[in-house]
């Protein structure tokens, strides 16, 4: 599917005013991307918070994760059902809907049941979110007919630098999780009231056909899904053990420590408001390469720091290079796979996502409580560059033209 193909079904959903509606719409789908990401932060940096409440301990947090992870993709699939016997805004509107539901009942929980059930409505959310965001994403993308997917990814990490702010503010002020987190949903509703009606309606499904196993394309749901998946396993990985690693390995103290973290952050920020115009550039198969020659370069340099210094430095460089990989390989997708099929294909690539973040997270952190931190980043330094393996099918893709 060329992407001109794709600017003719994007234009179905568009009045006559073609220019100011684009950019309206993409202001609305990148409101979008923001919000997964706001509201993700806003949940997971308040997660101490939510042991002292209810008296649980480290081991109960990696359980809620790993339940999280595995929902998330059930809501993937749902997501992928419904935008195509209605369309991926209607899916949109609703799964952004889901996770203001989500972190409302899980800051308003009076127990742990209702708690686990506040993750599991967050979880099919969170799924939607990722697969429906990725579907209104590329299809802005066709109708300006150049590279947007890694700067509307870069909107998800604003989102969540803007979260952990508000979970940190609201700590400080000592407001109560029933109070800050029903406030995120009741945010998340009222942005999704005004930017809804300027996603991207989608029209040009035959419903049912997509859905049958035969008409959905798998190889290169496969190929650029090994490439999700890789990511996710090092982002989850180092996001979730990043501050652990300075500290305990490396003897930093609980001020410099998270200092990692947000290298990491800033360096995917740079990563993804640079990738669009450097795709421009030079392409996708250079920047894919590059990225992962960048990114093996940090996670190499992580494992041999021997000061937090080096290590913040190394964490910087492996989100420089990697981070733009996941919203290149949504692209390539849906230069790859007919219209009819889009949506689901997105829907199902969406699930290595998950499959990644437990990966990462999980074989990384039994490597760590093994006693060998430093060495647990051989995990993301050998997956890395599996990405190469995919680089070929980045090349059959080209480059989004100038121009709607």
């Amino acid at each position: 599917m060329n992407q001109t193909a794709v600017a003719c079904d994007v234009a179905v959903g568009l009045p006559a005013s073609y220019a100011a509606q684009v950019t309206r719409t993409r202001a609305a789908i990148s409101a979008g991307f923001f919000l997964q990401g706001f509201v993700f932060a806003a949940i997971v940096t308040q997660t101490p918070r939510q042991q002292d409440r209810f008296g649980f301990d480290e081991g109960l947090v990696t359980v809620i994760l790993v339940l999280v992870a595995v929902v998330s993709g059930v809501g993937s699939v749902l997501a992928g059902v419904v935008a195509e016997r209605r369309d991926s805004a209607v899916a949109f509107r609703l799964a952004l809907g889901t996770i203001a539901l989500g972190a409302a009942v899980i800051g308003l929980a009076p127990s742990m049941a209702v708690l686990y059930l506040g993750f599991v409505v967050y979880g099919l959310g969170l799924g939607g979110v990722d697969a429906t965001m990725n579907m209104q994403g590329v299809r802005v993308q066709a109708a300006y007919g150049r590279s947007l997917m890694t700067g509307l990814h870069g909107m998800w990490s604003v989102g969540g630098i803007v979260g952990a702010g508000y979970a940190s503010l609201a700590a400080a002020l000592d407001v109560p999780l029933a109070a800050n987190l029903p406030v995120v949903g009741v945010v998340v509703l009222a942005v999704v009231a005004v930017s809804g009606p300027h996603f991207i309606r989608s029209q040009e499904h035959d419903p049912g056909l997509s859905a049958q196993g035969l008409q959905l394309p798998w190889r290169p749901v496969l190929v650029f899904g090994l490439v999700i998946l890789l990511f996710y396993a090092a982002d989850t990985g180092s996001l979730t053990w990043s501050s652990v690693y300075l500290e305990d390995a490396l003897d930093a103290s609980t001020t410099v420590a998270p200092l990692a973290y947000a290298a990491y952050q800033v360096g995917a920020l740079v990563s993804r408001f640079s990738g669009d115009h450097l795709v421009q550039r030079l392409g996708l198969v250079r920047v894919v390469v590059g990225g992962t020659a960048v990114g093996t370069l940090g996670y190499l340099a992580v494992v041999l720091a021997q000061d937090p210094a080096v290590a913040i430095a190394a964490f910087f460089l492996a989100a420089l290079g990697t981070a733009v990989l996941a919203p290149l390989a949504f692209a390539a997708l849906a230069a790859s796979v007919p219209a009819p099929s889009l949506d689901v294909a997105i829907a199902r690539m969406n699930i290595a996502n998950y499959v990644g973040a437990i990966l990462g997270g999980g074989v990384i952190g039994a490597v760590a409580e093994g006693g060998a931190l430093r060495w647990a980043f051989l995990v993301p330094l050998v997956l890395v560059p599996f990405v190469l393996v995919s680089a070929r099918a980045f090349g059959r893709v080209g480059t989004p033209a100038s121009g709607p």
